[in-house]
C-alpha cells in the first residue's frame, strides 16, 4: 500500500534531517518526514523571516521572525518561558503547564516547531555514559565536516583531555578587535587558580566558501537565524535528502501517538493533518522503522501518549535538563567597537573541568561580541539614556561614551540528571487535543554553585581589564526573595537517556528503544548528561552513529 514506509523519521530539525539525509544516501529507503510545522526552506523564506523580524526590531526574540507562521496555532511551543513562574502559570496561552501547588523553578527554555528548525566523562556527580569518547571522536570528526565547523586545532587539541584526530574543516573565526583587547588583559593571567587562556570558539560558521555557503560576513545578526546561510542550520541536510530519490516530506503532520504490534514492534505512526485549517484530519502510516526525532520535549511527549510505549523503565519523560547561564556586563575602559562578526567567536575554557566538579557544576565562559547582549540591546541602551535625560544634542555623546565600550561576559553550566525533574502529560490541551508538557523542575544546587562560582570569576576577569560593572534590573540573586536569577541557552537535554541497562534507561547505545526494537530514537533527549558547552555538535555526531546503526539493522547486519 501507498503509505507503506522503510522508515519514517519524526521531526525535520538537525537530528531528523541527517538521520533522512544518512540512510537515504546509504541504501535505497522509501523514507517519509513528517514535521509538525509549516514553512519554506528556500533563501526566499529566510529573506521574509529576516523582513519580519526588522520590523518588530526583536532581535533578543527567538520567535520574533516567525509570528505570522500558521503552525503556531497548531504547533504551538512556549513563547513565554523565559518568564518567570507565576507569570508562565498565570497565562492561560502558555504551552508549559505546572501543578497548580507547583512552586519550583520554571522550566526556561524553549524551542520553535518549523520545517528544518534547528560528552561527559564519568565523575563523582551524574551518571556515565554507555559510550566513551574514543567511540565517539571519529563520529564527532565527520559531523564536523557535515556541518561545516570552524576552528582551531591547535588551540583544541588536547584540551581537557579531548584529543582531535582530524583538523577542523576550516581555520577559526579571526578574533574582533573586541576579543583582541580582551585577550590582551587576560590571556596568561592566573584568576581563582587558573590560569586564563583567550581561545577562538569553534563554531558551525563558515570562514570560507564551503558546501555552497558562503563566508560569514560579520552581520552581526544571526540568532535566530543567520541572513546569508553561512551558519549551519537543518534545512542544510532537509534539502539534500529531498533530492534524493524516496524521500518524502510532509509537512503540518502534528505526531500523536505511535501504535505497537503484537510483535512488539512499531506498527503505525498516528498523526492529525492540519491542512485543512477548519477541518484538521487524523491520519495513519507504516513503516518498518520508526526515528523519534521530535526534540527532548515532544518526544517523550509522543511516547507517554502512545500508552507509556517504550517505558518498562519509568524514565520517559525524566532527567530533564537544561543549559542554564548567566552573564555579566561591563563598561570597558576604552571603545571596543563591538557588533562587528558574530555575536560570539572567543571564549575561555579553562573552568570547564576540575576536582571542584565533586561539589558543584564547571562552567564555560564566552566573550561577547554583541554589547551586552540579552542584557541590554543598543536600542534599549539609548531608551535608558532618554530616561536619564539624555536628550537632544547630549543624546549622541552619551550614546558614543556607553555602546561602543559595551562588553559581556557569559558563563554556561552543566545541570545533573534527576530523575524529579520530569515531564508529564497535562490534562490540559492544544487546539488539536493533545495533551501540553506539564513540568516538574529545579535547576539544582549543584548547577547554582558554578554560577555563583561564575560570577566570581567573571568579576575578576573585569576587574583585570579595568572594566567598570554595570548594575542589572536581574542580578544573579534577587535581593528581595534571595532566589537565584539565571537564564537559558534553550538547550534541552534528557527525558528519553541512554545507557546499558534496561531498568534504568529508555534507549541503548545505539539509540535503539530498549523495549521497541524498530523504534529508534535521536536528538538531545538520550543525553545521560548535559555538558558546559552547547549540545548541537554531540547530537550530530550521535545522530550519524545511530543513523549507521540502523542501516545495519535492515541489512540483516545487527
Amino acid at each position: 500500500m501507498k503509505d507503506d514506509y522503510d522508515v519514517i523519521v519524526i521531526g525535520s530539525g538537525v537530528a531528523g534531517a541527517l538521520s533522512a539525509w544518512k540512510l537515504a544516501q546509504a541504501g535505497k529507503y522509501r523514507i517519509l518526514i513528517l514535521e509538525a510545522g509549516h514553512n519554506g526552506i528556500s533563501h526566499g523564506q529566510r529573506v521574509e523571516f529576516h523582513h519580519t523580524m526588522d520590523v518588530q526590531g526583536a532581535r533578543g526574540d527567538m520567535f520574533a521572525p516567525y509570528m505570522a507562521l500558521e503552525s503556531r496555532k497548531y504547533a504551538p511551543a512556549a513563547e513565554k518561558a523565559q518568564c518567570e513562574l507565576a507569570e508562565q502559570k498565570n497565562d492561560p496561552n502558555n504551552y508549559y503547564d505546572y501543578a497548580p501547588d507547583f512552586n519550583g523553578d520554571p522550566f526556561k527554555a524553549s524551542y520553535n516547531r518549523m520545517v528544518g528548525q534547528h560528552l561527559v566523562v564519568a565523575r563523582k556527580h551524574g551518571r556515565d555514559w554507555p559510550l566513551d569518547y574514543n567511540e565517539l571522536e571519529p563520529w564527532y570528526c565527520q559531523a564536523e565536516w557535515e556541518l561545516g565547523v570552524s576552528g582551531n586545532h591547535e588551540e583544541w587539541d588536547g584540551l581537557h583531555g579531548g584529543y582531535r584526530s582530524q583538523a577542523f574543516p576550516m581555520l577559526g573565526i579571526p578574533l574582533s578587535y573586541s576579543d583582541q583587547q580582551v585577550k590582551r588583559r587576560v590571556h596568561g593571567k592566573s584568576v581563582r587558580g587558573k590560569v586564563v587562556h583567550v581561545v577562538t570558539t569553534p563554531q558551525a560558521r563558515n570562514t570560507r566558501a564551503f558546501d555552497n555557503r558562503p563566508a560569514c560576513e560579520g552581520h552581526s545578526n544571526c540568532i535566530p537565524l543567520c541572513p546569508i546561510q553561512a551558519k549551519y542550520d537543518a534545512t542544510v541536510h532537509l534539502r539534500r535528502a529531498l533530492q534524493l530519490p524516496g524521500v518524502e516530506l510532509r509537512t503540518r503532520a502534528v505526531v500523536s501517538r505511535l501504535e505497537k504490534g503484537k510483535d512488539g514492534r512499531v506498527s503505525k505512526v498516528h498523526f492529525i493533518d492540519w491542512t485543512a485549517d477548519d477541518n484538521p484530519q487524523p491520519r495513519c502510516v507504516q513503516g518498518a522503522v520508526v526515528v523519534l526525532a521530535a526534540h527532548a520535549i515532544e518526544t517523550p511527549k509522543i511516547l507517554l501518549n502512545s500508552g507509556g510505549l517504550a517505558n518498562s523503565s519509568g524514565q520517559v519523560g525524566r532527567n530533564l535538563m537544561d543549559h542554564v547561564q548567566f552573564e555579566l556586563i561591563a563598561i570597558f575602559p576604552e571603545p571596543l567597537y563591538p557588533f562587528r562578526g558574530p555575536q560570539s567567536i572567543a571564549s575561555i575554557e579553562d573552568f570547564r573541568d576540575g576536582p571542584c566538579r565533586a561539589q558543584r557544576s564547571a562552567f564555560r565562559m564566552t566573550v561577547g561580541n554583541d554589547g551586552w547582549g540579552r542584557t541590554g540591546s543598543p536600542a534599549t541602551v539609548i531608551d535608558g539614556l532618554l530616561k536619564e535625560g539624555k536628550y537632544s544634542s547630549a543624546l549622541p555623546a552619551a550614546i558614543a561614551e556607553r555602546i561602543p565600550k559595551m562588553l559581556r561576559l557569559s558563563f554556561s553550566t552543566e545541570m545533573l540528571p534527576e530523575s524529579t525533574n520530569r515531564i508529564e502529560l497535562s490534562d490540559k490541551t492544544d487546539a488539536l487535543g493533545l495533551p501540553r508538557p506539564r513540568f516538574t523542575f529545579d535547576v539544582g544546587d549543584y548547577a547554582r554553585g558554578g554560577l555563583r562560582e561564575g560570577l566570581e570569576t567573571a568579576t575578576e576577569l573585569f576587574g583585570l581589564m579595568g572594566a567598570t560593572i554595570s548594575p542589572s534590573d536581574k542580578p544573579l540573586i534577587n535581593p528581595q526573595t534571595g532566589r537565584m536569577n539565571w537564564n537559558t541557552a534553550a538547550h534541552i537535554m534528557g527525558t528519553t537517556i541512554m545507557g546499558d541497562d534496561p531498568k534504568d534507561s529508555v534507549v541503548d547505545r545505539w539509540g535503539r528503544a530498549h523495549d521497541v526494537p524498530n523504534l529508534w530514537i535521536v536528538g538531545s533527549s538520550v543525553f545521560t548528561t548535559s555538558a558546559t558547552a552547547n549540545p548541537t555538535m554531540t547530537i550530530a555526531a550521535l545522530t550519524l552513529r545511530t543513523a549507521a546503526a540502523i542501516h545495519r539493522q535492515m541489512q540483516g547486519e545487527a
